[in-house]
């Protein structure tokens, strides 16, 4: 039996590990999160109301605002002294969602990087290269900690461009490409013009995140780049790409239930909806510390499957993710909310935010956020080059502090919206 199997409880012994541990987070984040006392209290629900895992519809949900409005660290549940990591991404209103982590988290969390590479039938004699966009900087350092934590070497996550990470992946013998199906592409794109085929590489796997992996898309990238291919789903706000992972059956995402429990709501009700039915996928951390989430609405569109895989994982099976139920679009990997659009234009045109569409492009295999402003009267110029400085900042402005390219441009009325367009403000 593979080592990744062996580490994960049999069907019997889950639920008592889920019990134990959601009953222990349920008391860590009621004694040590105000935001949760104050929760509880207004349902009149104590922690000891949870006996069976069926209850956990009885606590209440937690949203991306609750995270953003809590910010800093109002959601830890441990003191600063015992934070040994704290770090950021974009939230769904002005402020940034913080996450912490204790030592123990992170040994966790490297344990669960670990599980996804064995899952993949990578091993330590594997030479793992990370090329992912610098708006996934923290997804980069969680894949790099658990490619190292399973013993592979690393080359981790650089800023070269895609001719120089070809030139390390064939001169340093690369075996395990991780990657995102966008980036896969285009290294394809790249590998050509150069002149390059696939012998010319040791690549052996490519483990592609961040994104939807279309067939048609997987199909290309394996026959190209000659692998076998592994995907992973996660978010950033609980732990990263350490959720859930395929295996080689290619039956779905074996979620890590012994320390996330799932479940799957109606998106307007709330109510639970049963195995194999889509809806939203709502989370519970089991095992986290320093940063306990209850019922997190993560927005993404999937199904449960309890049905055992061929491959003897005794984890529950998470189906594609199909799209989303709120307001966020995902550019390269990184999801972003259209509010976070309209707050970077008030802050480069001072206070004022005027008409706008948003789009997703593409140039060649990279996606791109297409933003279409209407010149108004207040924003109006006849010097055309301070509306082109405008387009550079507001560019520069959201390379800088989302991680994603865009492109600019200034029109005197709206285009009509398209199959592309992602919103209009």
């Amino acid at each position: 039996m593979p080592d990744w199997r062996q580490e994960i409880p049999s069907r019997d012994e889950l639920e008592l590990v889920q019990l134990e541990r959601l009953q222990s987070t349920l008391n860590r984040a009621h004694r040590q999160v105000k935001f949760y006392r104050r929760q509880f209290d207004e349902l009149d629900l104590r922690p000891d109301d949870i006996q069976d895992l069926t209850q956990v519809t009885k606590l209440p949900f937690t949203s991306r605002e609750d995270l953003s409005k809590n910010y800093p660290y109002g959601l830890f549940a441990v003191p600063l002294r015992d934070i040994v990591r704290i770090q950021s991404s974009p939230g769904a209103t002005d402020n940034p969602v913080v996450v912490g982590y204790t030592a123990a988290d992170l040994r966790f969390w490297r344990e669960l990087g670990a599980r996804l590479y064995r899952s993949a039938e990578v091993s330590k004699e594997d030479i793992v290269q990370i090329v992912l966009s610098s708006g996934l900087t923290n997804w980069a350092r969680d894949l790099k900690d658990g490619a190292e934590h399973l013993g592979a070497s690393v080359i981790p996550f650089s800023n070269l461009n895609f001719a120089k990470q070809l030139m390390v992946m064939r001169d340093y013998k690369s075996s395990v490409l991780v990657t995102t199906p966008s980036y896969a592409r285009q290294l394809l794109r790249v590998r050509e013009k150069m002149g390059l085929v696939a012998a010319d590489f040791n690549l052996k796997r490519a483990i592609l995140v961040a994104e939807p992996l279309p067939s048609a898309l997987r199909a290309e990238i394996q026959a190209g780049l000659q692998v076998s291919i592994s995907t992973a789903y996660g978010i950033t706000e609980v732990l990263g790409p350490g959720l859930a992972f395929s295996c080689p059956e290619e039956t779905g995402f074996h979620f890590s239930e012994d320390h996330f429990l799932p479940e799957i709501v109606d998106p307007d009700s709330g109510e639970r909806r049963p195995f194999g039915l889509p809806g939203e996928l709502v989370i519970t951390t089991l095992s986290t510390a320093a940063f306990p989430l209850l019922r997190f609405r993560t927005g993404d569109l999937t199904s449960l499957h309890p049905e055992a895989c061929p491959c003897g994982c005794p984890l529950i099976r998470l189906g594609d993710i199909t799209g989303r139920c709120d307001r966020i679009f995902s550019i390269g990997g990184i999801k972003i909310h259209p509010d976070q659009i309209g707050a970077a234009i008030r802050e480069i045109l001072e206070g004022h935010v005027p008409r706008h569409l948003l789009r997703r492009g593409r140039d060649e295999a990279l996606d791109y956020l297409a933003i279409d402003i209407a010149v108004d009267e207040l924003l109006f110029s006849d010097e055309v080059k301070c509306l082109e400085v405008i387009g550079r900042r507001l560019r520069r402005h959201l390379r800088e502090n989302l991680g994603i390219e865009a492109r600019v441009s200034l029109v005197e009325n709206l285009p009509p919206p398209d199959q592309e367009t992602i919103a209009i403000s």
